[in-house]
């Protein structure tokens, strides 16, 4: 009786073995599993717009968004935030939106446009799918006034 039902259990666990990796593979595609997740790689990590006359846009900086990791990276939302965040803009973004291959990537176009005479600061929030998401890229620039600049 104790064979009988020692037998019966082990070919309980074999029957479940078995079923347990057939489903945990077989709804994947072929090389997925193998895949790392995205990985977002920011170029630069920060902008200094340095001095730039007050009321006047400065020439657009770019920042690169790579995806480093091997399943397609996907960015939901660009977005500028803090005190100064009404200073800067964008002028072209090609993330938002964006299913990003592995080893292909997005710009980020920005420029600032300091509205006082005084540091202006900000930050471009990236949010993707990416482990560590989101993404921050510091952005400082200083206004100054135009008679501060020496003529060219």
């Amino acid at each position: 009786m104790k064979r009988a039902l020692i037998s019966f259990l082990c070919n309980i666990l074999v029957a479940l073995s078995a079923i347990s990796q057939t489903t945990n593979t077989g709804n994947k595609a072929k090389g997925e599993e193998d895949a790392p997740p995205p990985i977002a790689s920011i170029n630069p990590s920060s902008i200094d717009f340095k001095d730039q006359v007050a009321k006047k846009p400065s020439k657009p900086q770019r920042i690169t968004v790579t995806n480093t990791g091997g399943k397609a990276l996907y960015v939901n939302s660009v977005v500028l935030e803090g005190d100064n965040k009404e200073d800067f803009a964008l002028l072209r973004d090609t993330c938002t939106g964006a299913s990003i291959a592995a080893n292909k990537s997005c710009v980020i176009d920005l420029t600032i446009t300091p509205g006082a005479n005084e540091r202006r600061a900000a930050t471009l929030i990236i949010t993707d799918n990416a482990f560590d998401s989101p993404q921050r890229v510091k952005l400082i620039g200083n206004g100054i006034n135009s008679s501060a600049v020496p003529p060219k």
